[in-house]
């Protein structure tokens, strides 16, 4: 965690996964990995996703859904832009259908874009550390 977020720290780290664990809970999101192969990479999304509710910057709203206050360090336009994440519809998943199996990106975006209202373009010009956040949310649907 840099310095900035350190002296912004909002809670302890025990809280900020109890709170993406309630997200999860809200969201029918099984948050339990028994595969060894995928629990550092799902450990590793839910610890990114706890860091960002350690400071403030992913809350939870009254109905459950994620909001993400974008960080400063994506651009003008972007930066203290919120979004928030509602839980997929079908039609969400069915966006993926419109890109090749070789676009992974392109169709977890397209989920995202359904999730946020976003056009799957605006998540082109995110900053990296504001990309994966957007990214390690939307996989939790797909994968739960």
């Amino acid at each position: 965690m840099s310095e900035e977020n350190k002296a912004k720290t909002t809670m302890s780290e025990e809280l900020a996964i109890a709170e993406v664990q309630r997200w999860a809970d809200e969201n029918d999101i099984d948050l339990t990995v028994t595969n060894d192969d995928g629990k550092q990479v799902f450990d590793a999304a839910v610890s990114k996703l706890a860091a960002q509710v350690r400071v403030g910057r992913l809350v939870l709203n009254d109905a459950g859904e994620f909001v993400y206050t974008i960080s400063s360090k994506s651009p003008a336009g972007y930066a203290g832009e919120q979004i928030t994440f509602h839980a997929p519809t079908g039609a969400a998943y069915m966006g993926m259908d419109n890109y090749k199996d070789t676009q992974a990106m392109h169709k977890l975006l397209a989920v995202a874009s359904a999730m946020t209202g976003k056009d799957v373009s605006w998540f082109a010009k995110l900053a990296n550390g504001d990309y994966k956040v957007v990214q390690h949310v939307v996989s939790f649907f797909i994968a739960g």
